[in-house]
């Protein structure tokens, strides 16, 4: 009974701290993202095994630029329903904001909440370039990101369309 009431005890101190833990990571992080979703275009036949990379497909995405010399590097994020993985840019002094092609490294959580990390290239048409901090909306008209959730071949081509958060 005691080592069942001390694990209810643990449990229930993890359960306390996890929203103070978030809160404070989420105060010291103020850097601007825009908000939206991304529809697979086209993917390729070894994208198959993965959920969510069917053309038509849409999931929320966030799209974080780096606009300020503090900013970490630009992320891409989508969000599936079972899944997520974020994209960041690898060449932010060459090809800053993911505006055109370059490597990214991916942090990737999947359907069985298991994380992960792998790198790929991408290829990214943006509009407006530079985005700003007052850009309202940003739009990728054509983006495509290979090595699709560490998957070989997987390639998968979208668009999206992102609204600046206002917090």
């Amino acid at each position: 009974m005691n080592k069942r009431r001390g694990a209810v005890t643990g449990l229930v101190c993890v359960a306390w701290l996890l929203p103070i833990l978030s809160q404070s990571s989420y105060a010291a992080d103020n850097q601007t993202v825009w908000e939206g979703f991304l529809t697979v275009t086209s993917s390729t036949a070894q994208c198959a095994p993965v959920g969510g990379t069917s053309p038509t497909d849409t999931h929320v995405s966030i799209y974080r630029p780096k606009i300020k010399s503090t900013d970490t590097a630009t992320c891409l994020s989508i969000v599936f329903t079972r899944a997520a993985v974020t994209s960041c840019n690898l060449n932010e002094t060459t090809v800053p904001q993911m505006a055109g092609a370059g490597n990214y490294k991916a942090t990737a959580i999947n359907s069985k909440a298991k994380p992960f990390t792998y790198n790929g290239t991408y290829n990214f048409t943006i509009s407006p370039i530079p985005v700003v901090l007052s850009t309202p909306t940003v739009l990728i008209s054509s983006g495509t990101l290979n090595n699709f959730f560490d998957t070989a071949g997987c390639t998968i081509s979208f668009k999206g369309t992102y609204v600046k958060r206002i917090d």
